[in-house]
């Protein structure tokens, strides 16, 4: 009866020996955010069977990002892709999910890890994001970490040629640094940046025709009252703000009415250097629309001072300028801004009667109810 029973074991041993598979699979252990994961494989899996290779975020809860189909072919080898882009730096699983009757044994790999990998908030562009073609394209910029280090700097042109680099440009002591490139045609060029701890981030410049115009649509406020159309030809720039650590703001302006404006997304308040020589500050508009001055130029430099309303608030803030030949940004207060006084609104600043008035009154009344009291 043993015999019968070990036999019988043996066989069904046996049976599970012969339909368990193989599958393995390889993918990149880290990648840039946008890139694609080329996810290759190898199986003994009959030819014809399908299976599918899912594509997770890894967080306290998984997240389902993709799932791709694949059937074994003769030669039992695959390949499938999951591009990236749009994607959020974290770790990523590439997994093979159960198929049926079939088993995965031996040597098999189901399941991959990647990190993709972003760290395009620790550098910033502050070159213009849209310059006119005149053969140079400037790319400026801080990366606030490379500090006197270096950054490596590639730059793309539209139709894909690398124009410049990958090579290592010098940063100053606030990590700012900058490289004119030589360009022929518009278009949006691709600015790659790492430093020695690796890959930054990936950012765009756009170069304009000369003469080009372009426009955005109608901007709404909260009570769907239509704002004027803003022209994208004005220059522009962009730079971090919070109330701690405020944006500063070139200006080279031309002769007449310089308009400068804010982008979206925060209620941010604008000073500058009035005609008095005093900083003058403006917050009108509140979070429901950029915020907006038109000042006096005069061919010369003028200064802003951009920050939000809130200190609760960070973020980055672009400062949009009309007649203007080019705007700078910077975390450093410009020449002459710093010592100009400030000037509040007149709503807030008090009247100088007032309060000893008021302290008059009082002390009269007290003395008369001291007086009129029978001794």
């Amino acid at each position: 009866m043993k015999k019968i029973l070990l036999l019988v074991v043996f066989c069904m041993l046996l049976c599970a020996v012969s339909t368990a598979y193989e599958i393995r699979i390889d993918a990149p252990q880290t990648l840039r955010v946008g890139e694609t994961i080329i996810v290759n494989g190898t199986t003994s899996l009959p030819t014809g069977v399908s299976v599918d290779i899912i594509l997770s975020k890894s967080e306290y809860t998984a997240e389902l990002k993709a799932t791709r189909h694949v059937t074994i072919q003769v030669d039992k080898n695959f390949s499938v892709e999951f591009p990236t882009t749009g994607y959020t730096r974290g770790v990523y699983k590439v997994e093979i999910l159960p198929t049926g009757e079939y088993r995965y044994l031996g040597d098999s790999t189901t399941m991959r890890v990647v990190t993709l990998v972003d760290r395009s908030d620790e550098a910033q562009l502050t070159s213009q994001p849209r310059q006119y073609l005149t053969g140079i394209l400037h790319v400026m910029g801080i990366a606030k970490y490379a500090a006197n280090k270096g950054v490596q700097l590639e730059v793309t042109a539209p139709d894909g040629r690398v124009l410049f680099g990958p090579a290592f440009i010098p940063t100053n002591t606030d990590g700012s640094f900058s490289k004119d490139i030589q360009v022929q045609d518009p278009g949006v060029y691709t600015i790659a940046l790492t430093d020695q701890k690796g890959y930054i981030g990936t950012y765009n410049l756009t170069v304009l025709e000369q003469g080009a115009v372009a426009t955005v649509p109608q901007v709404t406020s909260a009570g769907n009252v239509a704002e004027p159309a803003r022209s994208m030809a004005a220059q522009s720039a962009t730079w971090i703000s919070s109330r701690d650590e405020p944006a500063y703001f070139t200006a080279a302006t031309g002769t007449g009415p310089v308009r400068a404006y804010t982008s979206e997304g925060a209620d941010w308040v604008i000073e500058y250097i009035g005609d008095s020589g005093q900083r003058m500050k403006v917050n009108s508009r509140g979070s429901a629309s950029p915020e907006e001055v038109t000042v006096q130029g005069k061919g010369d430099l003028v200064y802003f001072e951009v920050y939000p309303n809130k200190y609760s608030e960070k973020g980055n803030v672009t400062l949009y300028v009309e007649n203007a030949r080019y705007v700078t940004a910077s975390g450093e207060i410009p020449p002459g801004f710093a010592a100009a006084p400030s000037t509040p609104p007149a709503s807030t600043r008090p009247t100088q009667a007032s309060f000893p008035l008021f302290a008059m009154v009082v002390a009269f009344a007290g003395f008369a109810i001291l007086a009129s009291r029978p001794r």
